[in-house]
């Protein structure tokens, strides 16, 4: 009998099914698994031709109990004579002979050292096959090698696109996903700190606190020209990088093993720094006037551009430029009666909008014109506004707050600067729809803001489209009353 093998009997005295390291998932068939020997770690897997990880998972190829058996007790034989190779490979001191020093197997090495509760054993073998690659003229390699497993010297790079896999929508861990625009702000903090520390691959364990003092209050404000808000924002992103590294893949530990302080913490010391006030209220951003919007409109009096369809969108429903711009074409529902914002700033932001009146037909002819434009793309592509490049990253239309930014110092004047801007359109929407009598809580779901929330809101599922065009329309014959609508 091998020492594999266990003898176990039912209440009744029949023997159990022998199930030691085979496994059969429903409709499929037999197949080995069992924890890799440690002796064999790092050691090339005559099966997968890749070194020996820490399981070992062998298809048997066989949905018959009596020959999953015979190909087990083959396949056990053969791994203890590797066991036993792999022993006698350990005691000669063949220095041509050493193990892989790619950072995927140091990740191999360490997880482990993680897992066992004799990290000590794997240790001292570990150190014998380094010094037996310091002594084969690979000092530099092993080096970094160790760094990786014994002090989370993961790179920067790598580290990087770890992070962002295991943070995507969708991931096996549960963490909450990173929205498509953080991702990619993630990334740029990422390349400004990996200018900063230049060299060859930095990693992880690179990054001290001192270094990360340096960066935050020289590097990005002098050398970068980073405003002040925006460094704050980098080494908000940074932390999260660095405590993921830290609490969850136990990257980045001390001499004694326990896992490091967070350089990215910042202590609030030092000389208080006088903030930003605005000299009178007249600077906040502020809803248009109608005569502003006339004029604005005026420039564009006939519909079909890009330009003057977009602002009259914007001041009927509401909506951010980004949801209008990146809008696909299957998302509006026929005849122009509204449409689906199926990805926004916020979850909130996840909402159908009525278009009422005229509002109805420039948004149907908007789409037939958007249709003439995209006849060389595919249909399920297809965007309200073509002519407003898309920057894929991030689901924006930059252009557009560029172009609105000329155009309105041209219309209204350079000194409408700081109170006026493309999101003023979103502003008058509102300050519209209360004026309108519209309950706040239609305003909220029509313009995709947030709404206080008590214990029956689990409860709640929303309000008709029937309804929320009811309140669209409100808000039509309000603009109307007001005469911003004079130019539509």
């Amino acid at each position: 009998m091998m020492d594999h093998k266990k003898q176990t009997k039912t209440e009744s005295g029949e023997e159990k099914p022998d199930m030691q390291y085979l496994t059969k998932p429903r409709g499929k068939g037999y197949a080995l698994r069992m924890a890799t020997p440690e002796v064999l770690i790092g050691f090339m897997n005559p099966w997968t031709r890749k070194p020996f990880g820490k399981e070992i998972k062998l298809g048997l190829r066989t949905r018959s109990y009596f020959e999953a058996i015979r190909q087990r007790d083959i396949k056990i034989g053969q791994i203890r004579q590797l066991e036993e190779q792999a022993r006698d490979a350990l005691k000669q001191k063949r220095y041509g002979r050493i193990i892989d020093l790619s950072p995927e197997m140091a990740e191999v090495w360490r997880e482990q050292i993680e897992a066992t509760d004799t990290p000590w054993e794997i240790e001292m073998i570990l150190d014998d096959e380094l010094e037996r690659a310091e002594k084969a003229g690979k000092g530099n390699e092993a080096l970094r090698f160790a760094q990786i497993v014994y002090d989370g010297a993961v790179p920067l790079e790598r580290a990087l696109e770890q992070y962002l896999q295991e943070r995507s929508d969708g991931n096996p861990y549960g963490y909450d996903p990173l929205a498509k625009t953080t991702a990619q702000n993630v990334r740029s903090s990422m390349k400004h700190l990996i200018e900063f520390l230049g060299g060859e691959s930095p990693t992880l364990q690179d990054v001290t606190p001192e270094k990360a003092f340096q960066f935050r209050t020289e590097y990005l404000p002098l050398t970068a020209k980073v405003k002040s808000q925006t460094v704050a924002k980098h080494i908000t992103l940074l932390r999260g990088l660095w405590t993921w590294a830290i609490s969850d893949k136990k990257y980045l530990k001390s001499k004694g093993r326990k896992s490091i302080s967070n350089p990215w913490v910042v202590e609030h010391r030092g000389t208080p720094k006088k903030r930003a006030k605005r000299s009178n209220l007249e600077e906040v951003r502020t809803a248009f006037s109608a005569v502003q919007v006339e004029k604005l409109l005026g420039g564009f009096a006939e519909w079909g551009s890009r330009q003057g369809d977009l602002m009259r969108l914007a001041l009927v429903t509401g909506c951010r430029v980004d949801e209008l711009g990146s809008l696909l074409l299957e998302d509006v529902i026929s005849g122009g009666g509204g449409f689906f914002v199926r990805y926004g700033k916020t979850e909130n932001a996840k909402r159908f909008v009525p278009v009422v009146d005229d509002a109805q037909r420039l948004l149907g002819r908007r789409v037939e014109k958007a249709i003439e434009l995209q006849t060389a793309v595919p249909v399920e592509k297809h965007r309200l506004f073509p002519e407003w490049p898309l920057k894929p990253s991030t689901n924006k239309v930059n252009a557009v707050s560029q172009w609105f930014t000329r155009y309105r110092r041209e219309v209204l004047g350079k000194e409408t600067d700081g109170r006026l801007a493309m999101h003023s359109f979103r502003h008058t929407w509102r300050t519209t729809a209360r004026r309108a009598g519209v309950p706040e809580d239609r305003i909220n779901e029509l313009g995709g803001w947030s709404q206080e929330k008590n214990t029956s809101w689990v409860y709640d599922h929303g309000l008709s489209h029937q309804q929320l065009t009811e309140a669209q329309a409100m808000v039509w014959r309000e603009l109307d009353k007001e005469g911003y609508l004079a130019a539509f």
